[in-house]
Formats: C-alpha cells, sequence, structure tokens
C-alpha cells in the first residue's frame, strides 16, 4: 500500500466510524490503511472497541491507522445507559450480539448529521473518490449484497405491513442521515424473537428495516464488491468484502495489491475512480424466497447449485 495518503488538500477529513474487537486488528491495520491511503478525500478514523481491544491493540492501531479517535466499550455502554432504559429488547440486543454496536453505537454516537462506516474486512484496491456520497433525496447507503441476507422469512414479509425492508443491503459500507434512525422502530422489531432466526444476520436486517423509508442507495458492485473464487475482477474494481466464507482469499488479494503499488508511480487525483450508486428496490416476498431457495439448493450439493443457477 501507499506510505502518504492519496487525498491531499487542506479540508477537514471526513470521520468514518469501524466496529473493531481484539480478533481482527491485524486485519483492521492492513483493510482499514488501505481506506486511509487510496481516499481522494481527507479522512479519519473513529474506532468503536466492542469490548476486547487491549492496551497493545490501541497502540498499533493509533500508529498504523494516523492517530484514530477511540470510542471505548466502557464510555459507549455509559452514554447509552439512559437512552436504552426504556427499550428492554434493544438493550437486551446489545448485550447479546456485538454488531449490535454496529445498529446502535455508530448512530446514537455519532454526533454529525451524517455517518459513514466502513468495516474492518473491506480491503481497497485503487484510488477512489465519492464513496460515502448521498445524493439528494435518499437517506441510506450500502454495499450491495449478492444475496437478501436477512434474519426474517419471505412470510413475514407477508403477514406483517411494517417490515419493509431495502433489498438486497450489505453494511461492509454505511453512509447514513442520522435524522432516519428510528429507535422505537428498531425495539419494535427486536421484541419479535421470529425476525431473529440468524442472529449474525439482524445487525443488517435492521439496517434494511431503517433504509427502505429513508431513500436507500446501493454502490455499484463492479467497483465494491464481494469476491468470487477464480472469477476476474472488473477493470474498475475499488474495494473488495471480504466476508466470513472468502475470507481466506484476504492475503492473496492484499499480496498482488501490494506488489501493484510497488511497481506503480504515485497516483495523482485523476486516477481516482468515482464510485456510483444505484436506487435499492423494496425486497418483496418473492425475491426473498427465491433468495431462500437458492440457499437451501446449495446446502444439496453440486446438482442444488446447478439447479438453482438454472433457476435464476
Amino acid at each position: 500500500m501507499l506510505h502518504q495518503p492519496f487525498g491531499v488538500g487542506t479540508e477537514q477529513p471526513r470521520l468514518v466510524s469501524t466496529l473493531l474487537g481484539h480478533a481482527h486488528v491485524d486485519m483492521a491495520l492492513l483493510c482499514l490503511a488501505s481506506l486511509l491511503d487510496l481516499s481522494a478525500e481527507p479522512l479519519r478514523l473513529r474506532v468503536h472497541d466492542d469490548g476486547t481491544l487491549t492496551a497493545t491493540d490501541l497502540e498499533r492501531l493509533a500508529e498504523g491507522l494516523r492517530d484514530p479517535a477511540f470510542v471505548p466499550r466502557r464510555e459507549a455502554d455509559e452514554r447509552l445507559a439512559d437512552v436504552l432504559a426504556t427499550r428492554q429488547a434493544t438493550s437486551q440486543f446489545r448485550d447479546c450480539n456485538p454488531l449490535a454496536l454496529k445498529v446502535l453505537d455508530v448512530p446514537l454516537l455519532a454526533g454529525d448529521g451524517e455517518l459513514a462506516y466502513c468495516d474492518s474486512d473491506v480491503l481497497f484496491l485503487r484510488p477512489f473518490s465519492r464513496l460515502f456520497d448521498l445524493p439528494k433525496g435518499a437517506g441510506a447507503l450500502f454495499m450491495r449484497d449478492p444475496q437478501n441476507a436477512y434474519s426474517v422469512r419471505s412470510w413475514h414479509l407477508l403477514a406483517e405491513p411494517r417490515l419493509r425492508l431495502a433489498g438486497h443491503v450489505n453494511t461492509g459500507i454505511i453512509a447514513f442521515r442520522t435524522r432516519w434512525f428510528d429507535l422505537d422502530l428498531v425495539e419494535w422489531f427486536l421484541t419479535r424473537p421470529e425476525y431473529r432466526f440468524a442472529p449474525v444476520w439482524v445487525e443488517q436486517t435492521c439496517w434494511a428495516l431503517l433504509a427502505q423509508p429513508a431513500g436507500c442507495r446501493l454502490l455499484d458492485p463492479a467497483a465494491v464488491g464481494i469476491p468470487v473464487p477464480g472469477r476476474e475482477l472488473p477493470a474498475g474494481q475499488v474495494a473488495l468484502h471480504f466476508v466470513g466464507p472468502v475470507r481466506s482469499l484476504l492475503p492473496a488479494y492484499a499480496g498482488r495489491a501490494a506488489e501493484r503499488s510497488r511497481l506503480s508511480v504515485a497516483p495523482d487525483q485523476r486516477d481516482a475512480v468515482v464510485v456510483r450508486s444505484s436506487g435499492a428496490r423494496r425486497l418483496t416476498a418473492g425475491a426473498l424466497a427465491a433468495t431462500e431457495l437458492r440457499r437451501r439448493l446449495g446446502r444439496l450439493g453440486p446438482l442444488g447449485r446447478l439447479a438453482g443457477r438454472r433457476g435464476r
């Protein structure tokens, strides 16, 4: 990666939040440094500690990520205690699910009208600009997930009119106007255990629920996407989100990016890829049912996956 930040200027850095724990410090030092190095606009990180960062972790992050701001878990607990005191389901969710801090602490402690967020497993490959820009009329911006990875079932959408979700939301990258953050809606959702069949997707489902009324945009997956083993990257690929099933691919991609950086001359402002977005569609029961079917077929092995591809 570059040793100096790509974006140089006199403008104030934009604050980008991230959620981080001890287990992912090494990955964060790689991926979040690439975010800072390759952004055409100056950025500064704010790290939300999930409660597991050590003193050594904080020192390493301060040195490797240009002295980010830190939000210690204990401080966040104290600041949100009164806010969540009357919202039992939300408070319990925050206590039990580490990803809850991403959908609760990040917006509630943002302090600004707009928040920007990036996961610690998103690797940036080339200079970029306008990643976190929210177009006029849009209140939310996310990555585009190839599937609808939510903790609700298709029949829930048919039975409950309030369950309105933006489709294909992936929360590896987020921009959000905080006036659209509806804590009462989150509490309503979390009081219904049937909407939480997949704990790892509850946070993402909450964001999709908040995003639909706000006006949701999704980043172009040809620029910001999830790697697919064996598939060539588009020429304009800016970043890749190494979610759990493809996390093992990260070292190889990082090595290639480092080699390309070593061999190339320092980029200038004209090299930056402008990251664009398009409007997200509201998730329908039929679209979610199709995702559910593909998952079931995928569990059946190669023949099931082949049938799923033919049915697309």
